[in-house]
């Protein structure tokens, strides 16, 4: 009973996620890019409040992050569309690259379409203000029509190229300009998807580069980042990469996601989703550095519940085998799910648990039928994963409920703690060599 419950929550609860939840998440993302320029940092992410007379340092980035540096002069913009603009649009349809000429105006064109975003007012129309949304859409649609009717891909390769060797151009830029130009760089499409060649929307992996540059520099404003964390993670889900690029990636964002407990909720959670999208469990050495960080980050107790209950959703997309220690996550997700309870039956009218459960019942079970996304789709012990997922299915389906749910019943909850003591692992790290800390604290990090 308790599973079709849960089915019949699932349906509830998706039609809440698609109506409420994204567009709360979207009003909100443009809310924390709009409070960014008008509050610091620090307030808006409940920081300690900056100091009276902060840093030159910091002045001089405030400067940096609110002020226009064209990187063309207005008059070569304007001669560029009326000389340049026609030809570089049919060859770049075309497709075909025959000459080094070629190849200058694709890169030439490649430095207009992105030095446009530079400008506070249109060059070409210097009574409207620089439309970033609008040229972003001109580059996204002008890279789908390329080679569309020739099939020949040479001038779209090479333009998306030239797009990701000059984007940085720009991050040192307003920060409306960045946050334009790495937007781009996540949207940026190798291939599209065409059912009839049966071919898949494939994400331009080779925009990593600059995406990692935003990701590990001190000084990007956090909006900026969050949105190069997604495109990663959509690299790592439509892209291309190989099994070493995918490390690379993830050796990167690793160390990132430790070091950000006092980052913003949002970036936090990018960066787990963008870990979970990776598609590996382990570095080149065979140690399991992606499902450590991803636990780490869930039984962290500084990090919100979203964030941790979203780390244990992107433990349960990784491709985990009868390598993997499933009795330490599988107690680790239930151990999780305890202590929310416990904090939910303190706050049962707050909206966030329903998101927040929602992601540990797909830590267990797959969204969509035919996914392999869940712990019950991997190729692991599932009596160990069965008897987990009884633990958290019931307060599950209570709590993704629509409307507002009772709290968890004392039965539940006591069957959950008497579960953690019989099932208590040997040791609290994924990887073998390592041992139990004295303590025992998993969930807690401690």
């Amino acid at each position: 009973m308790k599973e079709l419950s849960v089915r019949q929550s699932r349906c509830s609860y998706e039609a809440f996620s698609v109506t409420e939840v994204p567009a709360a998440r979207i009003t909100g993302f443009f809310l924390l890019v709009a409070g960014l320029f008008f509050a610091d940092s620090s307030l808006l992410f409940g920081q300690n409040e900056a100091p009276a007379n902060p840093p030159e340092a910091k002045q001089q980035n405030d400067k940096a992050l609110s002020e226009y540096k064209p990187l063309m002069k207005p008059e070569e913009a304007v001669n560029f569309r009326k000389t340049k603009l026609r030809d570089f649009d049919e060859l770049l349809r075309g497709g075909k690259i025959s000459s080094s000429a070629d190849k200058k105006l694709i890169a030439d064109g490649a430095r207009y379409q992105l030095y446009l975003m530079t400008f506070k007012n249109d060059p070409n129309k210097p009574e409207n203000a620089t439309d970033l949304k609008k040229l972003r859409a001109n580059i996204l649609r002008d890279i789908q029509f390329s080679g569309r009717v020739s099939g020949n891909y040479q001038a779209r390769e090479l333009y998306l190229e030239e797009l990701t060797k000059q984007a940085p151009d720009l991050f040192d830029n307003h920060r409306l300009v960045r946050f334009s130009a790495v937007v781009l760089l996540s949207e940026l499409d190798l291939r599209d998807e065409d059912r009839r060649k049966k071919t898949k929307r494939t994400a331009y992996t080779l925009a990593y580069a600059p995406l990692l540059k935003v990701i590990e520099s001190k000084t990007q404003p956090i909006e900026v980042k969050i949105v190069a964390a997604n495109g990663l993670g959509r690299i790592g889900e439509m892209g291309d990469p190989s099994n070493a690029l995918r490390v690379k990636i993830a050796e990167a964002l690793i160390p990132q996601l430790k070091n950000s407990i006092q980052d913003h909720s949002w970036y936090q959670r990018s960066l787990v989703d963008a870990l979970g999208s990776l598609g590996i469990t382990d570095n080149l050495a065979r140690q399991p550095v992606v499902v450590d960080a991803l636990l780490d980050a869930m039984k962290n107790p500084k990090r919100t519940w979203g964030v941790r209950s979203a780390a244990a959703y992107n433990i349960g997309k990784l491709p985990l085998n009868a390598r993997s220690d499933i009795k330490l996550i599988t107690y680790s997700i239930v151990d999780l799910t305890r202590k929310m309870v416990a904090e939910y039956n303190k706050n049962n009218n707050a909206r966030f648990w329903k998101r927040c459960f929602w992601n540990v019942y797909l830590a267990f079970k797959p969204a969509n039928q035919g996914s392999d996304e869940g712990l019950t789709q991997k190729k692991v012990n599932q009596t160990v994963v069965n008897d987990a997922y009884k633990q958290i299915i019931k307060p599950v389906a209570t709590i993704v409920q629509p409307g507002n749910p009772p709290k968890i019943a004392a039965d539940v909850t006591k069957s959950m703690d008497d579960w953690l003591k019989k099932n208590l692992p040997k040791n609290f790290r994924v990887a073998p060599v390592q041992v139990k800390p004295n303590n025992q604290q998993v969930a807690e990090g401690n």
